[in-house]
């Protein structure tokens, strides 16, 4: 079995990219540390902790994919990143780290949000089937696919119960008129 990048541009892509990702993610964070409202438990540190393990089980050549995978891979990690990206811009000061109400809190519905209501989500889930495709392995792929599935799943839940009960019409009209991420996805 060879080493997980066959080049050593290879490795600085994919590094590069890595640590883009967590910059954006850390500034984000640490600008929005402090919640406004109710705080609610989150599951988001476990993604981290898959994505530590999934790097893990690339570099241990676990479940093995072809190397081709790799560029294509990238692109699908950039490309949710993106979206994810400008999704939250949307969002603007009503973006939190937490699932909470802001005061003056308006229903957002532009963008991808007239379609969909977590367009960030999804953008996650892209970039995570990206990250593990990348690590060329189909046991980091299902493992970071179901992690973050699980804790999006969990999130999403706990957002749109909190919309619904604070913002009551406003938001489950938006509900009816947008759909799920994905059909099996709140």
């Amino acid at each position: 079995m060879g080493p997980l990048f066959h080049s050593p541009v290879e490795e600085v892509v994919f590094w590069g990219v890595l640590a883009v990702y967590f910059a954006a993610v850390v500034t984000w964070v640490v600008r929005n540390r402090t919640a406004r409202g109710k705080r609610r438990r989150d599951l988001v540190p476990l993604l981290l902790l898959a994505i530590v393990a999934d790097i893990a089980i690339g570099y241990a050549r676990i479940g093995t994919l072809p190397h081709w995978v790799f560029y294509p891979a990238e692109a699908l990690f950039i490309a949710g990143s993106v979206m994810t990206a400008w999704s939250y811009s949307l969002l603007g000061t009503q973006l939190s780290p937490y699932a909470e109400v802001m005061p003056d809190h308006r229903v957002i519905e532009d963008g991808p949000y007239r379609y969909i209501r977590h367009p960030g989500y999804l953008g996650q889930i892209v970039a995570m089937i990206g990250l593990g495709l990348a690590l060329q392995s189909w046991v980091a792929l299902l493992v970071i696919v179901i992690a973050a599935v699980a804790v999006l799943v969990y999130r999403i839940h706990i957002e749109e119960e909190l919309m619904a009960a604070e913002l009551g019409a406003r938001y489950t009209d938006y509900m009816a008129r947008t759909r799920r991420i994905l059909p099996f996805i709140w």
